[in-house]
């Protein structure tokens, strides 16, 4: 089966082809496919860019598997794929990420598990915050200084 022929099987895709530039906010029900250039805001369930795929503007959706490059804002709230042809230039938010060999992300990752996780409480006073600095006992000191890390506590 050709890559035409995948695409067209499936329902409600959004194909840009190589060589089309669209400018102007895209929002796909399900699929958006991207062989050529988009100047704009793109918005779908999943979103995929071929090796000749651009994208010039803020990406939202669920997955998103990038062979081309992306630059801007970019939000993959469940996987994010970032081929070894693949190049992001922005901000990137996202769940789980997968980046092969070769691929360039020039900006900030940041996972948003890690939003939905509660912050640990700070101790209330400056004994207590010095306690919680350092190991417990003789033997977790040791293993601290024999895994190579070194911790100093101001007295």
């Amino acid at each position: 089966m050709t890559t035409n022929e995948l695409r067209l099987a499936e329902a409600n895709v959004a194909y840009i082809g190589k060589g089309v530039t669209i400018k102007g906010e895209i929002n796909a029900p399900d699929v958006i496919v991207v062989d050529g250039t988009i100047e704009g805001d793109v918005t779908a369930r999943s979103i995929r860019v071929g090796t000749t795929g651009v994208i010039k503007g803020n990406v939202t959706s669920e997955d998103a598997d990038v062979h081309g490059s992306l630059s801007e804002k970019v939000e993959v709230r469940e996987f994010l794929l970032v081929r070894s042809t693949g190049r992001i230039e922005g901000n990137v938010s996202c769940g789980d990420v997968q980046v092969e060999k070769g691929a360039v992300l020039a900006g900030g990752v940041f996972s948003i598990h890690a939003k939905a996780a509660k912050p640990a409480e700070k101790p209330t006073n400056e004994k207590t915050a010095k306690q919680a600095d350092r190991p417990e006992s003789k033997a977790e000191q040791q293993q601290v200084e024999h895994s190579g890390l070194k911790l100093a506590a101001a007295e």
